[in-house]
Parts: C-alpha cells; structure tokens; sequence
C-alpha cells in the first residue's frame, strides 16, 4: 500500500504537466497527497474492519465477508473523503462522497484500480484477491471494465508480494486481463492522457514489468505521462509488493501524511507487515549459462556460461576456450544482462504449429546470490529478443536454426 501513496505523491505535480523522461527529484515542491492516497487508506482501514469481524479460529475470510466488507467501504470511503474535499475527487466520485444516498454509477475510470492495492496486499489467494477487489471497488465502479482495472492490479500485487516471476505476473495479466504487447518505450511519445482503467492499467503494469527497481518503476510510470499519480500509484503497488521500498523513499512519503492518515498507515502495518523476503529480488547474478542443441547439426552444440565472482567475471566457451574479465567489466556484462530483460520471457517456449522436434533446442539458467535459480528454455521456439543474447554471448548466426 506504501508504494501507491508514494506514486501518488511523487506523480502528483506532473499530473498536468507530464514529464516525460526519467530525470527528476522524486519529491519536489508541487508534490501533495492526492485522493489516490486517501482512497487507498480508506479501503485499507475498511478491511481492517472487516477482518475485527472474524472468529479469532478461522483462518480465512468467511463468505459474509462479500456482504460487509462493500457497505464498510462506503462507510469509509465517504467519511474519510469528506475531511479532504479538495485532494482532488473526479466530479462523479464527488457527488458520491457528499450525496445521501450513494449508489454506484457503472463507472470504468482508473480510480477503481489506484485505491485498491490494499486487497492486494491482505489477500490469502488470488481467489481472494479478486475478491477483495470486487468487494470494494463495486460500490462505486461497478462497470465490467472499473472491475476487470480493479482485479488485474490486486493480482499482479498478489503474485508479486507471494514470490511469482514477472514473467509468471505478465502471462497471468496477458492471459486474463489486458494484452501487454507493447513496450513503454514505444508508446511513450504518443501516449495521451486516460481516466480510464483499459487505457492507464495495463501500461502501469508494465511500467512495474521493465522496471529495475522500485524507484525504477516509478520513475518509469511517471515519464510515461498521462494521469501520472495514478499510473505511477499503481505501478508503485506492485513494485512495493515485489521489491520492498526503501527506508529514504518511505521516511519522506510519510513526511506528505497528516496525523490522521499515518495512523491508518500504522495501523496497516500492524495488519498487513511487509515481508522481509523482498530484499532478495535484489541479490546478483552469480551464473549466466546458455546451452544450445541443434538436432540436425551436432557440431553446433554449444555450451557457454558466464561465472561471477569477487576477482571479477570468467567467461567460458565449454569445454576449452575461457576469456576473464575485471570486476568493472563484470559490472558492465551484468548491466548488458539486464537489459536484455529475461524476466520478461516466459519459462518455457514452443511453437503450437510445430510438432516434429528436428530444430534447435535451448536452455538458459541465470543463478543469483541468494540461491534462487530462473531457468528458461524452448525447442524450435524463441523469445522476441533472443537474438540479443546471443549477441551478449557472442554467438553469430545466419538465422535461428543455423548457428555459427
């Protein structure tokens, strides 16, 4: 939940005034706590509430929660909104915060996607996440597509928080929610400004999907443009479930809450404590190895792997030639690594039309520090990019199936 308070703020002051490169202070003057925060922590403090109401024995949530947790999400949306009426409500939420009667109003805008991190973070199952997700956002944003907005980014926060792959995070999204079949960098230029939850979630996903880091991520959301404190409140849930936040992001986020607003912040805290495993997204590459067999041709089998440690890197062509490298150049490599973005690839590929096996196989393993080993692989099958590692390998080749 911190991460979208801190996208909310940090994307605050360039909401109408896009900004669309990396390059800026994350906090500067302009910078304020918008309704994507207050939202966020009312819905917070409405599961809260909801869970006072279960019997200490149960370890789950019980059906009747579909039934209260709505009319508590009404309850606290509308009192807590009512003490920030300038934080900068849309004109229908508005009405729906001050009027007697609230009902919903088949709304399908973005806000049903900012406010929602919080089922995210307090879901025991993606079942549950969706769940959630539809419980409060339904009170107001009761379109299919308010909803679908909704769904989407309490999984991917989900996933994220349980340890999933980003790219285990993009077929999920791909699959049932939203095609990711763009790059930020190619809409970037062209991007326009959106309320709604089709056009702004699913890029936010992907701004969390090529980020490197949290700050990354929000960076990212923010050079996008558009409805920049909502884009880059949403990628900041889901960066926050995947990489933590750090202590000096944090300290000056909570430096925009009133008293008020802190205290639901603790509160959740104490509902909902960050996990400590989220330090070892970013633990580095030990290994990088590439195995490539081609069937019809032995000879170009080949077996290559990239081995770091404190001297620096060791490159080996198996089972003779070795190349070694500075620790600056390990550096370097590492970068080049990722900016081939492997984590975007699925763990396996093939071709659906292809049934005979008499191509290339191929299989890669990146190993870290902390222990963790990802292992991708395909036959007669490639990633988009693949290309690119074979550059980074020094692999020539003619086309796919004929490697130098």
């Amino acid at each position: 939940m911190l991460g979208a308070i801190v996208g909310d703020i940090v994307g605050s002051r360039f909401e109408f005034n896009n900004h669309r490169n990396k390059e800026f202070d994350l906090f500067a003057e302009g910078c304020f706590v918008t309704d994507d925060s207050v939202m966020t922590l009312a819905v917070a403090k409405a599961i809260m509430e909801d869970a006072k109401t279960k019997s200490p024995s149960t370890q789950k949530r019980d059906d009747d929660y579909c039934t209260r947790l709505p009319g508590l999400a009404v309850k606290y949306m509308r009192e807590i909104g009512r003490k920030y009426p300038n934080c900068g409500f849309g004109g229908m939420f508005r009405r729906w915060v001050f009027c007697d009667t609230p009902e919903p109003y088949n709304s399908f805008g973005n806000g049903a996607a900012m406010r929602v991190s919080p089922a995210g973070f307090a879901a025991t199952s993606e079942r549950d996440a969706e769940r959630l997700a539809e419980a409060v956002t339904g009170v107001t944003h009761n379109h299919e597509e308010g909803i679908k907005g909704a769904k989407a980014t309490a999984i991917a926060i989900f996933m994220a928080r349980n340890g999933a792959l980003k790219s285990e995070i993009r077929e999920r999204i791909a699959i049932d929610f939203y095609p990711l079949d763009f790059r930020i960098d190619d809409i970037r230029a062209t991007y326009k400004f959106s309320e709604t939850c089709q056009e702004t979630v699913p890029q936010a996903i992907e701004c969390f999907l090529e980020s490197t880091s949290f700050e990354d991520a929000i960076r990212t959301a923010v050079s996008l443009g558009g409805d920049s404190d909502t884009i880059a409140a949403i990628t900041g849930a889901i960066a926050e479930a995947y990489y933590g936040v750090p202590d000096d992001i944090k300290e000056k986020a909570l430096g925009y809450l009133d008293k008020e607003l802190l205290a639901i912040y603790e509160e959740w805290l104490e509902f909902a404590p960050p996990k400590t495993s989220v330090s070892n997204r970013q633990s580095e590459i030990t290994e990088i190895s590439l195995n490539i067999f081609t069937f019809h041709n032995i000879e170009a089998s080949i077996n290559l792997r990239i081995s770091f440690n404190a001297d620096g890197v060791e490159k080996y062509a198996e089972p003779h030639n070795r190349q070694c490298f500075s620790q600056r150049e390990a550096e370097e490599l590492r970068e080049r690594f990722s900016n081939i973005h492997t984590e975007h690839w699925n763990t396996h590929y093939s071709d659906p039309e292809v049934c005979v096996l008499d191509g290339t196989d191929w299989a890669l393993t990146v190993r870290y520090s902390d222990g963790r080993a990802l292992e991708y692989r395909g036959s007669n099958y490639y990633p988009d990019n693949f290309n690119e590692l074979l550059n980074f390998f020094g692999i020539e080749q003619d086309e796919k199936d004929e490697i130098i």
